[in-house]
């Protein structure tokens, strides 16, 4: 059943509904829908509304995880994203944190991994090797023992990590303006009866504003990468890329 929901491929259209779609929903409209929660639960309206629109990402994680028996880099960050934002909105509230916490970690975490990509590129072992060349995009064997035959494997690490520093610009860009948006469309500290709502404009907003150009940049850097692999091995795209 779940196989057929969400697929050995990931289903954009799925994936968007339950990551973006329905948990904007749920904090948006949650505190309409649950107005007797209080009583039920003996637990805060927000966070219940909080948990629940969490939740769906969350499941939606573990059925990708189960189903691929491997977690993809988009799926780990939103999951990682969806832990910190629950927790700070339930002990938040709990707790009286600001609404900083929120917008710093917005912010920071694109920049983090950012520094991360960054770090491992002038280390000479770019993490687009784990991340993007690997086996679920490119046949790396025929590719590298292509390379090696004619002798330009060192031709191919440069293409490699000018590849990856389009990879950092997109975190970069990311953090700057996740941590813009955060600012301004957040106003509320957790707990807030206004805080869910804030979250749920702040998550369809950065998608478009944040989540659409940064792709775009996955994108170009994965064309250059193709690009500089036909050049070096005279080979066509389907020689080298997997379905």
């Amino acid at each position: 059943m779940t196989d057929h929901i969400i697929g050995k491929k990931e289903n954009p259209l799925i994936s968007i509904v339950l990551n973006i779609v329905i948990p904007v929903f749920i904090l948006k409209k949650g505190n309409n829908i649950l107005t007797d929660v209080d009583f039920i639960f003996s637990i805060n309206e927000q966070i219940v509304v909080l948990l629940v629109a969490l939740s769906f990402p969350m499941i939606y994680f573990f059925i990708d995880l189960s189903l691929k028996k491997q977690a993809n880099f988009i799926s780990i960050l939103g999951f990682v994203n969806v832990l910190l934002t629950g927790g700070i909105g339930v002990f938040g509230g709990m707790y009286g944190l600001s609404r900083i916490w929120f917008i710093l970690k917005e912010g920071l975490m694109p920049l983090i991994i950012g520094l991360v990509f960054l770090f491992t590129i002038k280390k000479g072992n770019p993490l687009m090797r784990t991340f993007i060349y690997n086996e679920a995009i490119f046949n790396t064997g025929v590719i590298n023992n292509k390379l090696n035959e004619i002798n330009k494997l060192s031709d191919f690490n440069k293409v490699l990590e000018k590849s990856s520093y389009l990879i950092v610009l997109a975190f970069f860009f990311s953090s700057i303006i996740q941590f813009v948006l955060a600012s301004i469309i957040v106003k509320v500290d957790p707990g807030h009866t206004d805080f869910n709502d804030q979250v749920g404009t702040m998550t369809w907003v950065s998608y478009f504003v944040v989540m659409i150009p940064s792709l775009l940049m996955f994108g170009i850097s994965i064309y250059r990468m193709v690009m500089g692999i036909k050049e070096l091995t005279g080979f066509e795209t389907e020689d080298f890329l997997n379905n």
